[in-house]
């Protein structure tokens, strides 16, 4: 009797488990993706996916040499990219020691970032994507 109730009792566990497992994937996906900026691959940068019903927070992703793969919640989503560029320093301060930090610019127009009208649904499972963009 004793090992009936363990059984029982494991079998339970493995259950709810395999169904904690199950929802937790029906409630993401997995994107692999590509960023090309200009007909090439983006070499490197930042995605964003931002669920458009407000409930989820935004879930980022670097892009290397084009790629990036990312888990995001289903649903729909909307989607920034930034590419920033280190072209120099500067002074942090107008005085004589004052630190210098890196001097940078965003390589893509802001309708790819802040101002983005990208969207994309995201389903459960694996999806394979590819965004687009230029540098005007």
């Amino acid at each position: 009797m004793c090992w009936t109730h363990y059984g029982w009792t494991i079998a339970g566990l493995l259950l709810a488990a395999t169904l904690v497992g199950c929802s937790s994937s029906d409630t993401h996906g997995e994107i692999v993706g590509e960023v090309f900026l200009d007909n090439a691959p983006l070499s490197k940068g930042q995605i964003r996916f931002v669920p458009t019903d407000g409930k989820r927070s935004p879930t980022d992703a670097e892009i290397t040499n084009g790629k990036f793969t990312a888990r995001v919640p289903v649903g729909e989503a909307k989607v920034e990219i930034t590419a920033p560029k280190v072209i120099g320093t500067r002074k942090m301060y107008p005085t004589n020691d004052s630190p210098t930090v890196d001097d940078i610019v965003e390589l893509l127009p802001a309708r790819f970032n802040v101002e983005s009208k990208l969207k994309m649904t995201v389903e459960s499972g694996r999806q394979e994507k590819r965004f687009d963009v230029q540098s005007k």
